[in-house]
């Protein structure tokens, strides 16, 4: 059963992290408070202090996507390339369907460092 869509954010600079948490079904309006909230997150950034960082996302809880929100996820890969992280580690229990989803993602975004690791 799909679950309201719900996340957190938080910078770890002693571990130069971006640790997010993803969980549920996102719809638009969850999309932008996300987008806002990780905006407001990585504001102080620089671009130089950003390529130290690496991206992890834990989407063990999260749905399979729609098809009317692949463009959102798609703009999110794009959001992340913005400030030029090191890498992307997305978690996700073991779906071959959300794999291939974000995998897809990856490539059309040209995100070079992204990793997706099913557990």
């Amino acid at each position: 059963m799909e679950e309201k869509g719900c996340f957190d954010i938080k910078v770890n600079r002693s571990s130069k992290t971006i640790d997010m948490l993803i969980e549920g079904t996102f719809d638009p309006a969850t999309v932008a408070e996300f987008a806002s909230d990780y905006r407001n997150k990585v504001a102080n950034l620089s671009i130089a202090n950003a390529k130290q960082f690496k991206l992890i996302i834990d989407c063990k809880n999260m749905d399979v996507l729609t098809q009317e929100m692949m463009p959102y996820m798609e703009n999110s890969f794009r959001l992340y390339q913005e400030l030029g992280f090191v890498s992307m580690i997305i978690i996700i229990t073991r779906s071959p369907v959300l794999k291939m989803q974000l995998n897809r993602m990856a490539k059309r975004t040209s995100f070079p460092n992204a990793i997706i690791v099913e557990i």
